[in-house]
């Protein structure tokens, strides 16, 4: 007969079944402690005296997504001029001309196309599981990734943390396109951690097509390649992420007339009652580099500090994961810093209603860099891959 402690032990030995009660908890809790004390609809006045149903989750950029995906799934374009059914949702400053005039998204549309199937089975609804599930995957990202570096039950003690405890938590009662965009980029991380460099150039691919400061993680994937001197893995990373980018790219052709030419490029605004064109968005990041990294750190509702303390704990993971695995501790730490470094000087910084969203991929990194930190502090040796042992294969716990 085991002994309760021999009992966990063999329990957590059996990985693939504590990450399904993981996933299926955060799913679970997420929906108990976020959305449903926070679920309901209001009810609009319409022209005309019809009621309208507004799911109180559409706010900010959602209800613009939600746009795009209707007029995919009803008139089977992008233009979504004949989309805006509420007429709360102004169009000015979120809509980009096309080249004959058309009304296109200003936002990325890989994310409305992929809650494609929820819609239809749920409605509104359906795209509230849909955030709750891309935001379990992403945490189960985190399980996966925290478990290179230390044990099972540390690693899933410091999921629960991320997904209860940090601005992730928030994150649920939304259709939020930044969880989506960082879904797909810790996907391409983790994949090119677990030596698969095609599904790594695919997912980033995708990534760079759900937000366009993404590319900004490619020199450090890329760099990551270089250093493990394989041409045929770099090879593969190449091709597989230019597939989507050059879907990307020919949608901007057929859109604007360009390849170059982001929806961000040529987004309308109203003025003297006419709809106009704005300055590019790229002129946005204009900020001071070195404030503008510390008012993103610090401020004290939006700051990183504020929405995850963790990462508090990254540096000093990192350190130790360099002795361990240089290359892990460079591909993870510089992905982080480079999203730091982008968004340092964006104006719009602010432009959040659960807390420092543009940074979510750099939040989920930074439990990865925790990770060793734990493992030393907890057990009082190292966790993670030896050196010599360029496999990267995750730590068993005996």
């Amino acid at each position: 007969m085991l002994r309760p402690w021999a009992f966990i032990r063999a329990v957590l030995s059996r990985h693939r079944l504590i990450a399904l009660f993981v996933f299926v908890g955060l799913l679970v809790g997420l929906t108990l402690q976020e959305v449903m004390p926070q679920y309901h609809v209001d009810r609009l006045r319409k022209r005309g005296g019809r009621w309208q149903d507004h799911p109180s989750f559409l706010v900010g950029d959602c209800p613009y997504y939600r746009a795009t995906l209707l007029s995919l799934l009803r008139d089977g374009d992008l233009d979504i001029k004949n989309n805006f059914e509420r007429r709360q949702y102004q169009a000015s400053s979120f809509v980009s001309q096309g080249l004959r005039g058309e009304w296109y998204p200003k936002h990325p549309v890989l994310m409305p196309a992929a809650a494609l199937p929820f819609y239809v089975i749920g409605r509104d609804r359906g795209l509230l599981a849909f955030n709750l599930v891309q935001l379990s995957l992403l945490l189960m990202l985190v399980w996966y990734g925290s478990r290179r570096y230390t044990s099972t039950a540390l690693a899933t003690a410091l999921t629960l943390y991320y997904g209860f405890g940090t601005c992730l938590r928030a994150s649920a009662y939304n259709f939020a396109p930044d969880l989506f965009s960082s879904l797909l980029s810790m996907g391409a991380i983790m994949a090119l951690l677990s030596r698969r460099a095609a599904l790594a150039g695919f997912l980033l691919g995708l990534a760079v097509w759900s937000k366009w400061t993404n590319l900004t993680f490619l020199p450090v994937l890329g760099l990551y390649l270089l250093l493990r001197r394989e041409m045929l893995p770099m090879l593969r990373f190449g091709a597989c992420a230019a597939l989507p980018l050059a879907g990307l790219l020919a949608l901007n052709q057929h859109m604007f007339g360009s390849p170059w030419t982001t929806p961000y490029d040529r987004v309308l605004v109203r003025e003297h009652g006419k709809m106009v064109l704005e300055a590019s968005h790229r002129t946005f990041f204009n900020e001071p580099f070195w404030s503008g990294l510390w008012t993103q750190l610090s401020d004290q509702h939006l700051g990183l500090f504020v929405g995850c303390p963790a990462v508090l704990l990254a540096p000093f993971g990192a350190a130790l994961l360099l002795r361990r695995a240089p290359l892990d501790a460079l591909l993870i730490g510089g992905c982080a810093l480079a999203q730091l470094a982008t968004f340092a000087k964006y104006e719009q910084w602010w432009a959040s209603s659960y807390g420092p969203r543009f940074l979510l991929t750099t939040i989920a990194l930074s439990a990865l860099l925790a990770a060793p930190l734990l493992q030393r502090l907890f057990t009082g040796h190292a966790a993670g891959p030896a050196p010599r042992d360029e496999r990267y294969t995750p730590l068993r716990v005996h």
